[in-house]
């Protein structure tokens, strides 16, 4: 894990968060609370590794099962509309939970859903701006002046280029994987740990509503990380 002075990201930094689950979703809109440009990629279906169980009854108390945060952001979507009950099976988890969190005013067009992350590379930040050498020689231009603000650009973090199933691409600042088994199946050009790359809900102890609350914590210190706050929690109610 990355500390508070060794390597932040300001919103709206761009963020990209692999896996639409109940961690995945949760990971999403904590960044879109602070203001961050986050994206969420889901390879199946929203919740898809818990779809398969819709009605079996939810695995924690109904009132754990999501974060103050979430729960606030549902809130107020609904407006003056009746309150629904809390969940009592997963399909009413799916149902009255995490697929409504994806079409709140935070989370509204940033799932990308089915899109298979295959692959995460290392790129130079704003590569995609960048002119070819070859380019450059073709056409004999002449050797341009040094701007002096690139006298930082080793000062600048690379960007993480996830690949597509389709072959499509996109530039990231920081990754969040939140696929539950660490993004195994994701093909990777550099060694681990990497800064900007972030793992929850990895670890799973069997008691479902530890691991998620687990999860919670996990995404409150990566995003006190990014932030260079140590006491940055929105889970927690505010004084005063």
């Amino acid at each position: 894990m990355m500390t508070e002075t060794t390597a932040t990201l300001e919103p709206p930094g761009s963020i990209a968060v692999i896996g639409a689950g109940p961690l995945g979703i949760e990971a999403a809109l904590y960044g879109r609370f602070l203001g961050y440009d986050v994206t969420l990629f889901e390879a199946e279906a929203v919740a898809h590794s818990i779809a398969t169980m819709r009605d079996e009854p939810i695995p924690m108390m109904p009132d754990r099962c999501v974060s103050p945060l979430a729960r606030g952001a549902l809130d107020a979507q609904a407006g003056d509309a009746v309150p629904q009950s809390l969940p009592l099976s997963i399909g009413e988890w799916i149902d009255r939970v995490w697929l409504p969190l994806t079409e709140t005013d935070l989370l509204r067009g940033r799932l990308r859903c089915p899109v298979r992350v295959t692959a995460m590379d290392l790129v130079s930040a704003g590569a995609e701006d960048t002119v070819p050498a070859e380019a450059v020689a073709e056409e004999a231009v002449p050797e341009k002046a040094v701007p002096e603000e690139a006298e930082d650009d080793d000062d600048v973090p690379p960007d993480f280029q996830l690949t597509f199933e389709d072959g499509e691409s996109a530039d990231f600042e920081a990754v969040i994987v939140a696929t539950g088994d660490g993004g195994q199946a994701i093909g990777r050009s550099f060694s681990l740990p990497a800064d900007y790359l972030f793992t929850v809900g990895g670890q799973q102890t069997g008691d479902a509503e530890a691991d998620f609350w687990g999860g919670l914590k996990a995404i409150v210190a990566v995003y006190a990380s990014l932030g260079g706050r140590a006491d940055l929690d929105l889970y927690q109610p505010r004084r005063g």
